[in-house]
């Protein structure tokens, strides 16, 4: 897709993950083991044909430029075009929606790109997506702008809906409060001509707008050719501390597994080489995504265990999510639990959780 280029929006797009994004972005958060949430969004764009791709990050950003460093895990290191990662400007504000913000402070970054079409996606999706079907439809139709949505079976707080037509064309814009009976959820993934785009946010911009949806999007409705594309795969929005443990939970049910991982579109992500995993005589391990470096000598259940974590005799890990280099000690116990990179739970501790409530450690702590 030569004529296709993506913009991903790493701020934290109304996200609320407490401490796990109290010193990353949202789309630096570590998920599954090994990868971070970027990897998603940003392999389905590589696996789509795209060769320019921007991420607009918000004030903090460090991790995620650690993980994506110059793009060659995604075979985006070129001499042209390539991965480009776009800090904020100065005096952009970014509270709320802030992707008019991200996008605001990327506007030269378009004006300067050859293509001609424009994919503009949240960084905290996880699914395994193709754009170039996307962008097909988007020319098939001669629309303006195009919608990504999902069918849901009920509506959620915080979200937003579009309603079609029969032919596809967006007639409304729907929110979780109104009474109007609408499923089709927005996903965060758009595509616009690229020079519409950015007479609309030179728009927005000079007239105080701030909200991408409402702004761009439902003020355009019967303006624009606007049309809706549906996503009919397993796609998660992660949004708050029960939509990370509630999606990574989901990862043990083969099918939703397999609709991520197993299609032939690879997901991409930084490659930390480290020993294999290591079981000693006393561990005991059911239902379990471990990844390599690991030193088990305890139990583990149900849980996502990354890099490098030891789990030492007597330990026992349940329903729980930890994250590289942490340590539980002999005869500690977690459930529920999600704890950040490098925590420490000392000898004979226990932190427990619920399934609608886990229980989160921050980084680098010790209990």
């Amino acid at each position: 897709m030569l004529d296709t280029m993506g913009v991903i929006l790493a701020c934290n797009n109304e996200a609320d993950l407490g401490e796990l994004t109290r010193v990353r972005a949202v789309s630096a958060l570590p998920f599954a083991g090994r990868y971070r949430l970027v990897d998603f969004v940003l392999s389905g764009m590589v696996n789509s044909g795209m060769n320019t791709v921007g991420i607009a990050t918000g004030p903090v950003y460090q991790s995620l430029l650690n993980h994506v460093g110059s793009g060659k895990p995604w075979d985006l290191a070129r001499k042209r075009e390539g991965l480009f990662v776009l800090p904020p400007a100065p005096d952009a504000e970014f509270y709320g929606d802030s992707r008019i913000a991200a996008l605001s402070g990327v506007l030269r970054f378009l004006e300067r790109s050859k293509e001609r079409y424009v994919v503009v996606a949240d960084g905290n999706n996880v699914c395994n997506v193709r754009f170039d079907k996307i962008v097909e439809t988007h020319k098939f139709n001669n629309a303006d702008i195009t919608v990504v949505y999902q069918r849901v079976k009920s509506k959620t707080d915080g979200e937003t809906y579009v309603e079609t037509d029969e032919t596809g064309a967006v007639r409304d814009v729907v929110y979780a409060k109104d009474r109007k009976k609408c499923l089709n959820r927005l996903t965060g993934y758009y595509v616009f001509t690229k020079d519409l785009l950015i007479n609309l946010l030179e728009n927005c911009m000079l007239h105080g707008k701030k909200r991408f949806v409402k702004d761009i999007i439902e003020k355009n409705v019967g303006k624009l050719n606007i049309y809706g594309y549906c996503f009919d795969g397993f796609l998660r929005t992660i949004k708050d501390i029960d939509s990370y443990y509630t999606v990574s939970m989901e990862l043990f049910e083969f099918d939703k597994r397999k609709d991520i991982f197993i299609p032939q579109d690879k997901i991409y992500t930084k490659s930390k080489d480290r020993v294999p995993t290591r079981y000693l005589s006393d561990a005991v391990v059911r239902s379990s995504i471990i990844a390599d470096g690991c030193v088990i000598n305890g139990t583990v259940e149900n849980s996502i265990i990354f890099r490098g974590v030891r789990v030492h005799k007597g330990a026992v890990v349940k329903n729980s999510i930890v994250m590289q280099d942490g340590i539980i000690s002999a005869d500690a116990t977690i459930g529920c639990c999600i704890l950040d990179k490098n925590c420490v739970l000392r000898e004979g501790k226990t932190l427990i959780g619920q399934p609608d409530f886990p229980l989160v450690v921050g980084k680098h702590r010790t209990i």
